[in-house]
């Protein structure tokens, strides 16, 4: 995969686990709130299946997020990098 799909992959994970976690918060401070607007109203178990559901979800897409920014290839030049390496041994 190239550095654009993993930083694709990156955003998608954070924009997913930003929005899961929010209906999870929402849902333990206001149990009559409908989560996500009531996309998950078929999952059994009730309100506490549904935080289950969105909380399983949010955790994947941030591992998956975290992933793709640990395997993402390093900038060539950075800022305030001089460039040359450091810790040379000499023979």
């Amino acid at each position: 995969m190239r550095e654009r799909g993993f930083r694709a992959l990156e955003a998608v994970g954070m924009v997913i686990t930003a929005l899961a976690a929010q209906a999870v918060i929402r849902g333990l401070l206001n149990r009559d709130s409908e989560l996500l607007w009531g996309i998950f109203d078929w999952v059994p178990g009730g309100l506490a299946g549904r935080m289950a559901l969105l909380g399983s979800i949010a955790l994947v897409a941030m591992v998956l997020g975290g992933w793709a920014h640990t395997h993402r290839e390093p900038d060539a030049g950075r800022a305030g990098d001089s460039g040359e390496i450091r810790c040379r041994e000499t023979a």
